[in-house]
C-alpha cells in the first residue's frame, strides 16, 4: 500500500530539512576555513620577534617552525588533494613525507608575513574552489594509503582541524 500523501509529503520535508541542515553544516565548515586564517594572524601578531625562533619547550617546534610546516601541509598536501578529488574519478591520493619536506625546505630565515601570506592565498584558492560545488561534489570520494576512501567534505574538515591544531602550538608562544 502506498503512503497517504500528507505523510508522503512530511518525508519530503523531513528529506528537504537534512539537507537544510548539511548544506549549512558545508557553509559553516567553509566560513570556519575562512576565519581560521584570521584567527592565525592574530595569534601570529601575538608573538614577540624574539620568541619566533624559540619553542615553547623542549622537543617542540618554534613558532616559525609551526607555519611554516602548516603551510607546507597546506601547499603540498591539501591543497593538492582537494584540487585531485574534484578533478579526477576517486583518485589515489599519495602520502605526504611532511618531516623530508620540512628537512628539505625549510628555511629558518624566511620572514613570517609571507609564509602567512601564503597560506592565506591558498586557503582563498581552496575556498572558490568549494564555495559553488553541487551538493553532489562533497561526496567525490578519493583513496588514500593510510585514511582509505574518504569523501571530500571529510578532506575539507581535515583541511580545518590540521589549521586549528598549528593555531593550538601557535597560541602558547604568544601568551605572556
Amino acid at each position: 500500500r502506498l503512503p497517504d500523501r500528507a505523510s508522503h509529503q512530511r518525508g519530503w520535508r523531513k528529506g528537504d530539512v537534512l539537507m537544510e541542515e548539511l548544506i549549512a553544516y558545508r557553509q559553516n565548515l567553509l566560513t570556519s576555513l575562512e576565519e581560521v586564517v584570521a584567527e592565525l594572524r592574530q595569534a601570529a601578531a601575538a608573538i614577540p620577534a624574539a620568541d619566533w625562533h624559540t619553542p615553547p619547550a623542549p622537543n617542540q617546534l618554534t613558532p616559525h617552525q609551526v607555519l611554516a610546516h602548516l603551510r607546507a601541509i597546506e601547499s603540498q598536501a591539501i591543497a593538492v588533494r582537494l584540487r585531485r578529488i574534484l578533478d579526477e574519478t576517486e583518485p589515489t591520493l599519495p602520502l605526504f613525507d611532511d618531516d623530508g619536506w620540512m628537512a628539505a625546505h625549510y628555511d629558518p630565515n624566511e620572514p613570517v608575513q609571507p609564509i602567512l601570506d601564503d597560506y592565506a592565498s591558498l586557503r582563498q584558492q581552496e575556498l572558490s574552489w568549494l564555495q559553488e560545488l553541487p551538493s553532489a561534489a562533497w561526496n567525490r570520494t578519493a583513496r588514500h594509503p593510510w585514511w582509505g576512501v574518504r569523501a571530500l567534505q571529510w578532506w575539507v574538515e581535515q583541511c580545518l582541524l590540521v589549521a586549528r591544531q598549528h593555531l593550538e602550538q601557535l597560541a602558547p608562544a604568544g601568551k605572556p
